[in-house]
């Protein structure tokens, strides 16, 4: 019975959550089954979770004959009752939900006093919210109950349809620039095309818009901008803006425009902008700092892995390392091992210590692609570094074969791995007494900005 999908749900609740079920399915509004709250009670005893139904039924049903039917209706009942408290506590928690669900129900009814005070008390409790889209979404939607409850009043009064006109126009702004940036960060990676619909034409009508005043469209706005090959004072205007509301803005927005300010600097990393390495890494530092880059208390594999590649470029070396050992336990479980091997792997292979890099690389996991990828190229380098040849030759032919396969999954990397592996076959040739030969690969590696490895090549072409 461990794999019932009830056991795995009530093993999925938390303390605080379990207890309030219990008052949840205590209520006769919620739950009128006396079964179904026994049901529930006996999920607290760790032996139930062993019994074969027939014993379990006995637990619920001590007189009654054992009906697999009924069975499995009750514990279908009960995850139906718990998924529906989840969605009353999840709705419960959410600022204004009940008032603006209330001052409908209280216009209809023609209480305007209530009424009334309903809606004081939920502008006073706006105001005190992030400025973020959901608080344009509330703004709007109690402007609006504000419109209607006038409107069904009197018809000569001044209205406020300008205030829901603003409200809803920087929540729609704001939502599509948003969703505009994750397009822009999901397609550099996946190499996916994305319908900008009527994108252009919102960008050049924000141009002299006084709603790019407003700081959430503003944040978007400039993001977009450097996201779409936008200038370096685009970037750094947006990350004015960043910095600026940062600390007005709820956990999952902030971790939001974080991860999107990172997303540019690394694309430009990747595009042979060298400018943005301090910039990148400087956000991450930030991240870490403020928790920002945490979600459910752990930090994603990526940004573990990419703090570490910057930190290395700018030869923080025992900052690096510090941070390999204090942040592996931030990574999910399943990842944790292989992620702080092959990290450890590259500060090593920095120092030039390949006796204690190698053993590392061989433990990463080879179903996480992109490690995958990046540990052959660490074992490419310390092959050429070595002088294997053969050991040498044979991964890269492996390497392009994988490469070739993957290409939808690994999106704009395919190419900088390409040609990476094209360059590397190209220094093994290369007569370093040919001069010209030499320079003719340091111009053609230096001009071309879809390289990985560009420094190590350069460095060795000399």
């Amino acid at each position: 019975m461990p794999d019932n999908k009830l056991f795995k749900l009530f093993e999925s609740l938390s303390g605080v959550e379990k207890r309030e079920c219990t008052k949840f399915l205590q209520s006769p509004y919620f739950n009128q089954r006396e079964d179904v709250l026994r049901l529930w009670q006996q999920l607290f005893d760790p032996e139930f979770i062993t019994l074969q139904p027939k014993s379990a039924w006995r637990r619920v049903y001590p007189t009654i004959a054992f009906d697999a039917q009924q069975w499995r209706h009750l514990q279908s009942f009960l995850i139906a009752r718990i998924k529906r408290f989840l969605g009353q506590r999840a709705f419960d928690q959410m600022p204004l939900a009940a008032d603006l669900q209330l001052a409908p129900v209280l216009r209809q009814k023609n209480l305007r006093k209530p009424h009334r005070y309903i809606l004081q008390r939920m502008s006073k409790q706006l105001e005190s919210l992030p400025h973020d889209q959901e608080f344009y979404h509330l703004q709007y939607q109690l402007e609006w109950e504000k419109y209607t409850a006038v409107e069904s009043h009197t018809r000569s009064r001044e209205n406020n349809l300008a205030a829901v006109g603003t409200a809803l126009d920087v929540y729609l702004l704001a939502s599509k620039l948003r969703l505009a940036c994750l397009m822009e960060s999901h397609q550099a990676v996946f190499n996916t095309e994305y319908d900008r619909g009527y994108l252009p034409l919102l960008m050049a009508y924000l141009e002299t818009s006084s709603l790019r005043e407003v700081p959430l469209v503003a944040l978007y706005y400039y993001c977009y901008r450097a996201f779409g090959g936008g200038t370096e004072q685009d970037f750094h205007a947006f990350r004015q803006q960043f910095e600026q509301q940062s600390a007005q803005l709820p956990e999952e927005e902030r971790r939001t425009f974080l991860l999107l300010a990172v997303n540019v600097c690394i694309r430009r990393l990747n595009s042979g902008d060298e400018r943005y390495i301090r910039e990148a890494f400087d956000l991450y530092r930030v991240g870490l700092e403020t928790d920002a880059l945490l979600e459910n208390g752990f930090l994603s594999r990526f940004a573990y892995k990419n703090i570490v590649a910057l930190g290395l470029r700018l030869k923080e070396f025992a900052w690096v390392e510090e941070f390999i050992q204090r942040y592996e336990i931030f990574l999910e479980e399943k990842y944790r091992v292989a992620n702080r091997n092959y990290n450890l792997a590259r500060l090593y292979f920095m120092q030039n210590d390949y006796s204690r890099a190698m053993p590392l690389l061989a433990q990463v996991d080879e179903s996480d692609l992109l490690l995958n990828l990046d540990s052959r190229v660490m074992l490419l380098k310390m092959y050429f570094e070595t002088g294997e040849w053969d050991a040498l030759d044979a991964l890269i032919a492996s390497f392009k074969v994988l490469l070739l396969r993957k290409k939808k999954v690994i999106g704009y990397h395919q190419t900088h791995y390409l040609n990476t592996l094209r360059y590397i076959r190209k220094l093994v040739r290369l007569n370093l007494n040919d001069k010209n030969a030499v320079a003719n690969f340091r111009n053609e590696v230096a001009e071309n900005k879809a390289v990985i490895e560009k420094d190590w090549l350069l460095l060795h072409a000399r």
